[in-house]
Parts: structure tokens; sequence; C-alpha cells
């Protein structure tokens, strides 16, 4: 179950062997939201955020049936579930957690006895030359995790599996490499951020969040331009990469619309994950990536990863998984990757 504020995707994995394959998928949009609550998704508060969730899980009641198993993982994608890397001196591994606790009480200025922390120690290429020990942690506070629990059972799921964005990122490009132990750079472009991950062995290395370079950067002029709501061009956009063959005038002058805005966005975030990849080749112990993977909303543009290869001379491709017999989805695959993740974590938690 993965939750944003724009929409909600559930997805079903099912394995056999080290194939994964997905089985059911079911998506809500803010549109589907809105019509049926009256909560709008981007409140400020906190009580707005929650009130938001809550609706948005509320919406997958609907879709309990298209799905045989009810234990379910889920993340949200506003930050709530708190990932961030740390560096602790700490001679053994064994004293990482206590470290990192500390340093993040420092950090937050706030006792975290009623929050759930898990921490380990990040791998070789990310230790510093001095004695302190870099640590990726994950971090929740009980009463959140409790309430998210409770509105998840209501709906009709077992929440077994509750994880930070990077974590799940790192698990779908696995699904996706088949178990290669090469590095890649999975790049999640969500609505209001873009998270860069660097994965290896199913593992996050090195995580950064760009609050600038969301898809908004998109929808919201498109949506000027066209008249019509943020929550409704993505269907132009589909359309206009569906009819790349089509011949009429009206086709084209939608292509040449939106492939202007999506160039300027693409521009801008290649520089960004430019600047990250230059950052871990001059890493000690880096170990570059050999390739992209995109996902999330704003991996529908069209011919996104061509683009993305050529600005970064570097193999680019949508997350992806084979179907399942009888599965047709109306949206790309690449939505569903976030919580493919996500079903594959609740197969093998760790």
């Amino acid at each position: 179950m993965d939750i944003s504020r724009n929409a909600i995707h559930l997805a079903q994995i099912d394995k056999s062997g080290s194939r994964y394959t997905l089985e059911s998928a079911w998506t809500a949009t803010e549109a589907d939201i809105s019509q049926s609550a009256s909560v709008g998704v981007d409140g400020g508060s906190e009580r707005d955020a929650r009130e938001s969730i809550a609706s948005m899980i509320d919406q997958a009641k609907r879709a309990r049936a298209l799905f045989s198993q009810s234990a379910t993982a889920l993340t949200l994608g506003d930050g709530t579930i708190d990932y961030r890397e740390v560096e602790v001196d700490v001679k053994e591994s064994s004293g990482i957690d206590l470290a990192v606790q500390s340093e993040l009480e420092k950090e937050l200025g706030q006792d975290l006895q009623f929050s759930l922390v898990k921490a380990w120690e990040l791998g070789t290429n990310r230790k510093s030359q001095t004695r302190k020990q870099s640590a990726a942690v994950v971090s929740v506070t009980q009463e959140f995790s409790m309430w998210l629990g409770e509105r998840v059972t209501e709906a009709g799921y077992t929440p077994e599996v509750l994880d930070a964005l990077p974590c799940v990122l790192a698990r779908s490009a696995q699904m996706f490499l088949s178990g290669s132990d090469q590095s890649c750079l999975v790049v999640h472009i969500g609505n209001a951020c873009t998270t860069l991950t660097q994965v290896q062995n199913g593992q996050p290395i090195i995580t950064r969040v760009l609050n600038e370079h969301g898809f908004d950067n998109v929808l919201l002029p498109l949506g000027n331009e066209f008249s019509i709501r943020p929550a409704d061009v993505n269907c132009v956009i589909i359309k206009a990469s569906r009819n790349a063959t089509e011949a009429s005038q009206q086709s084209a002058e939608l292509r040449e619309i939106v492939y202007e805005y999506q160039l300027r966005f693409v521009q801008s975030l290649a520089s960004e994950i430019y600047r990250t990849l230059e950052y871990i080749r001059s890493e000690p112990f880096g170990n570059e990536p050999t390739g992209i993977i995109l996902c999330g909303s704003g991996s529908v543009l069209p011919n996104v990863s061509q683009q993305f290869e050529q600005l970064l001379e570097l193999p680019a491709e949508n997350w992806s998984i084979p179907l399942g017999n009888g599965v047709c989805l109306a949206s790309p695959i690449s939505l569903y990757a976030v919580a493919a993740g996500l079903s594959a974590l609740a197969w093998e938690p760790s």
C-alpha cells in the first residue's frame, strides 16, 4: 500500500522461486478521493494530513476483494516515516543502534523513547576515512504507527511491514534487476518531490530528496495551459504518448505542448541527478551506478527514459515487472513500483 498526497496504489506480488509476478493492482487518484471525501489532500496541518491519509485508506476498502492476501506492507510518500543517513562514532557494529538513537536525539532535540527506530550499517563505500561509521535509520512515532495500523485494519487489511521510501525503492530495484549485484540509481519522480536512491544488493546506499523537482512542476503549468485540474493532466500526458503516431494537427499540437514542459523539467532534474552521480563517483570507495531506473508518477512522461539516457549518458529504463494472467493495467506499470516493492517486503520481512 503506497500512500502519497495525490494517490494510493496497491499491488499484490506472487512469488515462485526467485521470480516475482504482479497478480493484482489497484489505484485511486486525488480526483477519485475528492469525489467521495470532503477532505482535501493538500492540507497543511498534521490533522489535515491524517484526515487525507484516512480518506485514501478508506478508498482502499473498495479494493479489498481484488487481493487474495490480507498481509500488507505500507509506506507514505510525505516524509512522515523518516529516513536519514548519519555518521556515528562506534568501534563495534553492535553499538550502532544506541549511537544512532543518541545522535538523533541531539539532532532532533526530542526524546525517542516513544518512537520506533531501526538502524543498520551502510555498505563499505559509505564509510568515511575517519573512525566514524555511516548508518541508515528509519524512524516513526509509536502513536502514528498505531493510528495508521488501526486505519489499515479497519479497511480489511493486516498491516505487517511499515518502511520508508528509500528502503522500498531498493527492494523494487532488486526485483527489477533479478538479483543482480550491480549498483543502480533509482529515480522516484513523485508529485511533490523526486527521491534519488543509489541501490546495491537490495539496500539503499545513499539517498537524496529533491524537494524542488517534483512532477507538479509539469502538472501545474500544463493544468493552467489546458484549463484543467492537475489531477487530470496525467490523462492528457498518457494520451499524448499513445497518440504519438497520429498525424492530425490536434494530436501534433498536444504532443508539442507536452514536450515543451516535459523537456524543461527533465533537463532541470537531469542536472541534479548528474550532481548526485558526480558525488558518488568522488567517494573513495564509490561503486558507480551502471544504470538508472525510473518510477513514480513522473515516469509516465512519454519517452522520458530516452531523454535521461541522452542527457546523462547512462542506460535508463522505466521500472516494470511481469504481469500475471488476467492482469490488465490502465496505468503504466512503473506507477506500481513502490507498492510492488512493499509487497516483496511483506513476503520477506527483514
